[in-house]
């Protein structure tokens, strides 16, 4: 597809915030995503006469994420709209405000960032799902597969589905009015390539069959903001998570930490090692977040709490 960039006039710098997201809730694995309004990536895209890409990355966790292009999320993104531009380049500074490696979409949150911030820089008028689709490639560097559950969300904001990846088809919803309780750990290293290794490649028709009843309630209880349907949907993983939970010894202790101060669901939030719960209300959600803390202290893993809504998507912030 070779992209045509627009009659208006275009921009030498756009800056673009995207949230974090999580993804799978549960037994929605790589199909089920919700953008949450706890953290953000910040990146800042300014266009080069050289035909490269340079990045710059500063914020939580810079230190460990590469900057050479084809091996970060973002750069694959300008990598891919180079193959149909004919001239010029990309300087991409990073502003992390998402930890890597958390399970809350920081590599989709930078890849979707600059997909939007090149897309509004030339004008090119793409729609938000040949936008997730190119941000989708930003997440081989991280994932080693193209999946869209997490750039998604950081695009479209609020409570998305994917229908279908080849050809690519996603639902997008409002944000659901529904307190969520995030327990982020720090100090454990995985990656999203690591916890998709460990999963099965068949599973029995029971589960498969537990697990479409089980997303099915998800996506009811988004969509009507109940936040026990949506929890009971989320306990209801028999194949993904059970299949993870080697790398996570701590995992049933959190959980239960985090029903018993009153979640109606837990689970890990995309590959882990963060938690998510979901709450009544904003007081639950503030205790079940620190009861969860709690439980990863006991273990000796230091953490951080956190409550949060459905977010709106990325937005441009600032051009020049």
């Amino acid at each position: 597809m070779a992209l045509r960039q627009g009659k208006n006039p275009t921009y030498e710098k756009v800056v673009v915030k995207a949230p974090a997201s999580t993804s799978n809730l549960g037994p929605g694995f790589d199909v089920l995503g919700l953008a949450l309004g706890v953290m953000y990536d910040e990146v800042e895209v300014a266009r080069m006469e050289e035909r490269d890409v340079l990045l710059e990355v500063g914020g939580v966790g810079s230190e460990i994420i590469p900057t050479n292009p084809d091996e970060n999320s973002a750069g694959v993104v300008a990598l891919e709209f180079m193959k149909w531009l004919k001239e010029g380049g990309f300087k991409i500074k990073i502003t992390k405000g998402i930890p890597p490696g958390s399970g809350l979409g920081s590599s989709g949150a930078s890849a979707a960032a600059t997909a939007v911030a090149i897309n509004h820089m030339l004008d090119l008028k793409l729609d938000k799902k040949k936008l997730a689709e190119i941000a989708a490639q930003g997440e081989k560097a991280s994932a080693g597969a193209p999946h869209v559950d997490n750039v998604a969300p950081s695009i479209y904001g609020g409570f998305i589905v994917v229908c279908s990846y080849h050809p690519l088809k996603i639902l997008d919803f409002p944000p659901p009015k529904v307190e969520f309780a995030l327990a982020v750990p720090r100090g454990i290293k995985k990656t999203t390539k690591d916890a998709r290794d460990l999963l099965p490649r068949k599973a029995p028709l029971s589960a498969i069959i537990n697990n479409l009843g089980a997303v099915s309630t998800v996506v009811a209880g988004m969509l009507m903001s109940d936040p026990k349907l949506i929890g009971m949907g989320m306990l209801g993983d028999k194949i993904v998570e059970p299949a993870r939970s080697p790398l996570y010894p701590w995992l049933t202790k959190v959980k239960n930490a985090a029903m018993g101060a009153g979640a109606f669901g837990v689970t890990l939030s995309g590959a882990g090692p963060s938690v998510i719960a979901v709450c009544g209300d904003k007081r639950t959600a503030v205790e079940v977040a620190e009861a969860m803390r709690g439980a990863f202290n006991t273990e000796g893993i230091e953490c951080n709490a956190y409550t949060s809504r459905a977010a709106s998507g990325a937005k441009v912030i600032r051009t020049i």
